[in-house]
């Protein structure tokens, strides 16, 4: 699997990151046309497919294997601690976890998971496993496996966004092992999601209901503008929206929402603290780091510092995390 496009599919824009080995070649962000995407799933595989094989071309990204995260909304994650047992065993249980989330029969659905610890008793057996879980239907992953056929690539990797923050957090790790507590908040387009991780494993998500849809509709009505000028005006700080009153706003409502989640964190967990946050996703962050600053006590951390030279983008590298990671996790699958 030496090429590989990571792909990460919003709701109005797409992010591809092309890599050769561990090296990044290219990267692109392309806008999606109206009605692509709603709440996380796509609406038309068939008209995504078409958009991602002329949107490569267009951008010299090739068509080759793939490595995809998948939205929130089209799989069910968790945390789980089980009586030490076999695989076999482990895969015959794994659905019970997951009992309260399921809306089809187990049958339907495919079950993953990874080992984060084993907890060993006083003898020194294996008395349980700690481990991150997940599961996804099988008829959402055939339909992004076809979609991505269709547009020419090869589904290698298919990973949800937790997985795919924890793997770019590992390549961190490997620079600096002092890292600790981090939150990641991906900012979207209905809303905006936030991923606290003790070092490079996951401990909690919690969905923001602020994206940059909010402040597109406040720009339209301030400047007698059609939907889609607001979000250029917006793109690039026209008029120098991204100072009104009710820009200042939407990011302070946003920065409360993140010292919440951070707040609980450290509150539950004494013995740790987060302070750094790192923003993903988003045109035009500047002005939500500068009101995170202003009205929080936290660490707003550029997303750059994540990434090795070699698998850093040039312009706007906090827009392709998820894409970024999406690839980590492949590389980290086969490392093991």
């Amino acid at each position: 699997m030496n090429k590989i496009v990571g792909l990460d599919i919003g709701e109005n824009s797409v992010k591809m990151a092309y890599f050769v080995g561990r090296e990044l070649k290219r990267t692109a962000k392309l806008e999606l046309p109206d009605a692509m995407v709603s709440g996380g799933r796509i609406l038309s595989m068939d008209a995504m497919a078409d958009f991602l094989r002329d949107a490569a071309k267009g951008s010299g990204i090739p068509l080759t294997n793939a490595a995809l995260v998948v939205p929130a909304s089209e799989v069910f994650t968790r945390a789980v601690t089980v009586p030490a047992m076999t695989e076999q065993q482990l895969f015959y249980n794994l659905p019970y976890e997951f009992r309260d989330f399921l809306t089809e029969e187990k049958s339907k659905y495919f079950f993953d998971y990874a080992v984060r610890r084993i907890v060993n008793d006083e003898t020194g057996h294996p008395k349980e496993m700690e481990l991150f879980a997940c599961a996804i239907l099988k008829t959402t992953v055939e339909g992004y496996r076809a979609m991505l056929h269709r547009a020419g690539f090869k589904l290698k990797v298919l990973t949800p966004a937790e997985c795919a923050y924890a793997a770019v957090l590992a390549f961190a790790e490997e620079r600096d092992d002092t890292l600790r507590e981090s939150c990641i908040v991906a900012l979207g387009h209905s809303s905006s999601h936030l991923y606290i991780y003790h070092g490079r494993e996951f401990d909690s998500h919690r969905e923001i209901d602020i994206g940059s849809a909010a402040l597109d509709a406040l720009i339209a009505e301030d400047q007698s503008v059609d939907i889609h000028v607001a979000r250029g005006y917006r793109q690039k700080n026209y008029n120098g929206v991204l100072e009104a009153d009710y820009a200042r706003d939407i990011y302070a409502r946003l920065a409360v929402e993140v010292v919440k989640a951070v707040n609980f964190y450290n509150y539950n967990n004494r013995d740790r603290e987060l302070t750094d946050v790192y923003f993903c996703g988003g045109d035009n962050i500047g002005a939500l780091v500068h009101a995170m600053e202003e009205n929080t006590k936290l660490r707003v951390r550029p997303a750059a510092e994540l990434l090795a030279q070699e698998m850093r983008p040039a312009d706007e590298p906090w827009m392709y995390l998820g894409a970024i990671g999406a690839v980590g996790e492949g590389m980290r699958g086969e490392e093991k």
